[in-house]
Parts: C-alpha cells; structure tokens; sequence
C-alpha cells in the first residue's frame, strides 16, 4: 500500500462517517417528526395527576429516554435502508474534493493513471459493503423485538401482547390462542401463549384430536411448547375411540418468528439467513415469496452497493477542476436511476405472475438490476480518460 492509497483511504473513511452520521441523522429526524404523535401518545395530561395540565419534567425526561433508546436500536436497521448511498456520498465528496483542490491534476501529472487513483476506494466500498453482511445476520437478529417495536410502544418493556385466532403449523394443525406474549431477548423472558387450543388433523385432512392447555411457554433451545395443564383428546368422530391424557409439550414449526411474521409482515426482514432457510424448509409456513424475497435480496444487496459505486466513480473522476457540480449531477442521475430501478424490482418480486414461479421469480427479479447496471458500471470505467 503506497501513502497515496493510504491518503484516499483516510479521505474515504472520513467522508463515510460523516455521511453516516448526517443521513442516518436526516432520516431520525424526519421519521420524528412524521411520527411525533404517536411517539408522545402516553404522555397525556391525564397521566400527570395534574387534572391534564403541564407536563412535569419528570416524565418529559422519560419521554426523552425511551425516545433515545428506541431510535439506538433503529440506527441499525436504517443502515441497512442506506447502505447504499452512503459510500457513494463517500466516494463521491472523496473523489470530487481531490478534483476540486487539484489534486488530481497533480497525480496526473506524477504519471498516476485515475483508475489507479479510483482503486483504492472501489476497496474500501466492498470492505464497507461488508458491513451490511454483519449488521444484518449478527447484530440486527438478536434485537429483533427492540426493531419490531412500533412508534407509539416505547413506553411498554415488551412488544405488546395479542390474540392468536388461527394459525396452521406444518403438519395441518390449527393453533389458537386467548393471549399471546411475545419474547424479551433481553430480559431472557420467552414467549407464552395462555388459553391455548390446538386441533390436530390425520393425512385426510380430518380431525384427529383436540389439545388445550392453560399457559404453553416456548423453549427456544429444544424449539418446543412447554404445556402447563396440557390434555390432549381424541374421539372428534363418532367412529373413533375416545381417550384423554396428560401431555406436557408441543412440538411444531410454529416458533416466535412465525408468529411474528403472521403479525407484522416487515418482521421477515429482521430475521437472519439461517432462520430465514429454517423457515422455508417447512412445508407449510408464512409465505414462500417473501422469505425467497429477502433471502435473495441479502445476496444482491452488497453487490448492488458495490455496483452503486461504480456507477458514481466514472461520474466525478474528471481531470477538469470547474466540471464538479455537472460531475455531482451525473452521479445523483446515475445513483438515482440504479436505485429507482432496484425498488420496482423488489416490488415486483413480492408479486409472482403465476404460483408456478414462485420460487424462481424473486430471485430472477432481483439479481436483474445487477445484471443491467455492472456492466454499465464496467463500461463507463473504460471510458474514463486518464
């Protein structure tokens, strides 16, 4: 590594931590304020016990901590939302100061090619791209349920409890549930069902027997529903034996994350590669499409950011100092039609034409943004006069 590369790659990571903080920044603020209201929804007058008067300080300060904790655990997912733009931004400013205090000119003159000058920071984006990989399968899993927590629940130490109506696991098995309790990964808490009800089916698709029990607690190390006052009868059918026994666990494909995705259809992003695999294996489960959809996209997302950057490059590595601002305008043109392609194509991989393409058509979809614009990246490098 020569002091040139050194320098560019202290100049980039400079830029991407700026980037980082303003854009993640801009868009905390922004999600703020469209969403004031329902982050301040339990902070009422009528809460004070002042007859619904000034609010004291006190909670006002509560108010602030709980919004500060909520938005902690949010900066991880909004990384993944701007994993993209935020080393463009970095290449960019990178590249484009270096032109504009003729740096570039001098380099030029030192017989330094710009694709040479460029390559350092094509590295540093698929280092940084890397990130995204570990943010999402390590960190981002494991809070989970700080990352479900919707705006106007900052105030509950948990994700807030809910009926199970019906739910099939993958053996045909209908679950219900009075009460649903989802986990707290970090008070160790699992989750528990209370009333549960489960009607089992035989191969024909006919009942086979009825199991109830008071509370059903999850053990996640065994992936099984521990019973408490679990009876499971047979005998739904005239023709069939009747008989009643004690039983003390469940076992099915129905776990935390399963509910969880029946609930909320955005809690499939939160989840990790292997969980997502765990998941598809079974026969019947939330939705093939959008597991196969966020799987894929997992792969194509640091290659597409990669892409991004390559895009940009050719846009701003220009030898003349008074071209920045056309430079900065190519790039956004550039950047920007690259991502408005990538967000019609995960549209429309969530929306298969036909059921027998439901497990190739994510995949096609979303690797087709990668396959147009890379060899437009590559081709526009080429074309820039060193």
């Amino acid at each position: 590594m020569t002091i040139l590369d050194r320098y560019i790659i202290r100049s980039f990571i400079r830029n991407y931590l700026l980037s980082f903080v303003v854009l993640v920044g801009m868009y905390i603020a922004l999600d703020m304020i469209f969403n004031f209201d329902e982050l301040t929804r339990n902070m009422t007058g009528s809460d004070t016990g002042n007859g619904g008067g000034d609010v004291p300080l006190l909670q006002i300060l509560r108010l602030i901590a709980q919004i500060a904790d909520f938005y902690v655990y949010k900066i991880f997912a909004y990384f993944i939302i701007l994993s993209g733009i935020i080393p463009v931004v970095a290449a960019a400013f990178t590249l484009m100061r270096m032109t504009r205090l003729n740096e570039l000119t001098a380099m030029l003159a030192a017989g330094v090619p710009l694709l040479r000058i460029a390559a350092p920071v094509i590295a540093m984006g698929i280092l940084v791209g890397m990130l995204v990989v570990a943010d999402q399968e390590l960190i981002i899993p494991h809070i989970a349920y700080k990352l479900a927590r919707e705006h106007d629940e900052i105030a509950r130490p948990r994700l807030a409890s809910y009926q199970i109506r019906a739910m099939e696991d993958s053996t045909g098995s209908l679950l219900m549930a009075a009460k649903y309790d989802p986990p707290d990964v970090e008070q160790n808490i699992p989750a528990k069902m209370h009333r549960v009800d489960i009607i089992q089916f035989n191969e024909e698709g006919k009942p086979l027997a009825y199991v109830q029990a008071k509370e059903a607690t999850y053990n996640d190390r065994q992936k099984l529903w521990k019973l408490d006052g679990g009876v499971r009868q047979t005998g739904l059918r005239p023709d069939d034996p009747v008989s009643t026994q004690q039983v003390t666990q469940w076992q099915t494909s129905i776990g935390p994350e399963e509910i969880g995705l029946r609930r909320r259809a955005s809690f499939v992003d939160l989840l990790s590669t292997a969980q997502i695999n765990q998941l598809l294996a079974y026969p019947r489960n939330y939705g093939t499409v959008p597991l196969l959809r966020v799987k894929h996209w997992r792969v194509v997302q640091p290659i597409m950011n990669v892409v991004l950057i390559l895009l940009a490059i050719p846009c701003v590595l220009t030898r003349e100092p008074t071209g920045v601002k056309a430079a900065a305008l190519r790039t956004v043109v550039s950047t920007g039609g690259c991502l408005a392609v990538v967000f019609l194509c995960l549209q429309v991989a969530a929306n298969p034409p036909s059921p027998s393409l439901v497990r190739y058509w994510p995949m096609a979809i979303l690797w087709l943004p990668v396959f147009v614009f890379a060899p437009l990246a590559v081709w526009l490098l080429d074309r820039v006069k060193s």
